[in-house]
């Protein structure tokens, strides 16, 4: 901040004596301003005030759309475990919704599925049926018993869903006039995470934040180790907003977390309420463009990530993020859960 201040910010004991023995007293502004010498960060609390100390972290690359290269070990994350709190005790409306939700995947998941391409079923599979005509009319080698029915099937499903909750500081603003985004955040969590104990696919929920490149956060939350338990609901209690939104650095993690996993089919549900951002360079389009490539990296993985979000503005920059079709807008907060269930319900077919 500029002021109209001396630059010499420490009080001189003998001024008074010294102005005494001058015959004339010049004043004059000083070139130099404080702000020019002087930085603060007012995000970062001090070491021993931190919830935890951070160690070296894990390296991760980061894209630089000026220089168009992958810089390697650019960033480091850090996992963290919140220290154990007072029990989370969700309000009983709460509770009855993640019943009401966790009842509904419980139907999706003993449903029968369609299975497409068959060489016998109940209806016709039009995206096989036209496959199977340009085959014909190319010439091509093809079956007196072409595939292009689908039949309804039980079958066993294999999927590994991961939940990347938005933890910046932006989710301490009021959502609505009763509760904060980090409130709503907080309850969706709960809900999603109490629905899919009850589908009995692995799923691991994890919250990030940073502040500039070397401090990119992890939350961890739930591990896909983990049973859905008290602990694991207190974790969720816990959470608070603080920090930036270095979001590229924590798609990154979530799909090296994701690409291990044997199950065939891997989700990726990214809830947030606003544009990649940070104190250093990643902002507009830096930021844009780093989230981007990450996005591409983990569908190069084989995974499918998707975006929930409640920010307003999401039409101007997800659809390039994400594509047309890769994200959710949330108008109403209390409608969070309900996306994000619905999201994941026509993600895992």
């Amino acid at each position: 901040m500029k002021l109209d201040r001396s630059t010499d910010e420490e009080p001189d004991a003998d001024a008074a004596t010294a102005a005494n023995d001058m015959d004339v007293l010049s004043l004059s502004q000083g070139e130099q301003t404080s702000a020019a010498r002087v930085k603060f960060d007012l995000d970062l609390p001090s070491a021993c005030a931190d919830d935890l100390p951070l160690g070296p972290g894990t390296r991760t690359p980061e894209w630089n759309w000026k220089q168009r290269r992958l810089l390697p070990d650019h960033c480091a994350v850090q996992c963290v475990v919140a220290r154990p709190g007072a029990p989370y005790a969700p309000a009983a409306a709460l509770q009855a919704t993640a019943r009401k939700v966790r009842r509904r995947l419980e139907i999706l998941r003993a449903a029968p599925r369609w299975q497409r391409a068959q060489t016998a079923g109940d209806q016709m599979d039009l995206d096989a049926w036209v496959r199977f005509q340009s085959e014909v009319d190319a010439s091509l080698i093809h079956s007196d018993s072409p595939p292009v029915y689908m039949q309804r099937q039980r079958s066993e499903r294999s999927l590994a869903t991961l939940v990347l909750a938005d933890l910046s500081l932006s989710t301490d603003a009021h959502a609505n006039s009763s509760a904060r985004v980090i409130d709503v955040i907080r309850d969706s969590l709960y809900v999603f995470g109490s629905a899919l104990s009850g589908t009995g696919d692995a799923f691991e929920i994890l919250g990030f934040s940073s502040v500039r490149r070397h401090n990119v956060r992890i939350q961890h939350i739930k591990g896909f180790h983990e049973a859905w338990s008290p602990t694991v609901q207190t974790r969720i209690g816990a959470l608070k907003p603080g920090f930036y939104t270095r979001m590229g650095a924590a798609i990154r993690n979530a799909t090296e977390r994701l690409s291990v996993r044997p199950e065939r089919q891997r989700l990726l549900l990214v809830l947030t309420d606003g544009k990649p951002n940070d104190l250093d360079v990643y902002e507009g389009r830096y930021g844009l463009e780093d989230t981007r490539h990450a996005i591409q990296e983990a569908r190069n993985a084989g995974i499918s990530p998707f975006c929930v979000t409640i920010d307003r503005e999401a039409h101007q920059y997800l659809p390039m993020l994400f594509g047309i079709q890769g994200y959710a807008l949330v108008r109403r907060p209390q409608d969070l859960v309900r996306q994000l269930t619905q999201a994941w319900a026509s993600l895992a077919k």
